[in-house]
């Protein structure tokens, strides 16, 4: 093997780790769990950015505030719920609205394999 092909297969190899970062990067969850009342705030952010409604979102917003001072809500899920909402706010509903969808389908757990009953 002379050395313009080992550098060639060199410069794939590092190409092809390189798409696999990438990929994996792209493909992580973007938020942990969050609680019920996490979730059910996310609901609620879903319907009003659905229905692009500001009012809602910031009734949600003062919600959010009052549930993470009361400790019901993680800072951790009020930041996250909270930057969803901003971006309504500033007229990215498609943007918020696919945020809260992935916040909510991340919250999905597999069930436990079922025994075997053959």
């Amino acid at each position: 093997m002379d050395y313009s092909t080992r550098n060639t297969a060199g410069v794939v190899l590092v190409g092809v780790i390189l798409v696999g970062i990438i990929a994996w990067w792209l493909t992580r969850p973007s938020y942990g769990e969050i609680s019920e009342k996490g979730y059910d705030y996310a609901m609620a952010l879903f319907s009003a950015c659905n229905g692009k409604s500001t009012a809602k979102v910031e009734k949600i917003v003062d919600m959010i505030r009052q549930s993470a001072a009361a400790g019901e809500l993680s800072q951790q899920e009020a930041t996250w719920l909270q930057g969803i909402a901003s971006n309504a706010l500033e007229g990215k509903w498609d943007s918020a609205n696919a945020a809260v969808r992935t916040l909510m389908e991340e919250q999905a757990r597999q069930a436990d394999p079922l025994p075997e009953i053959d």
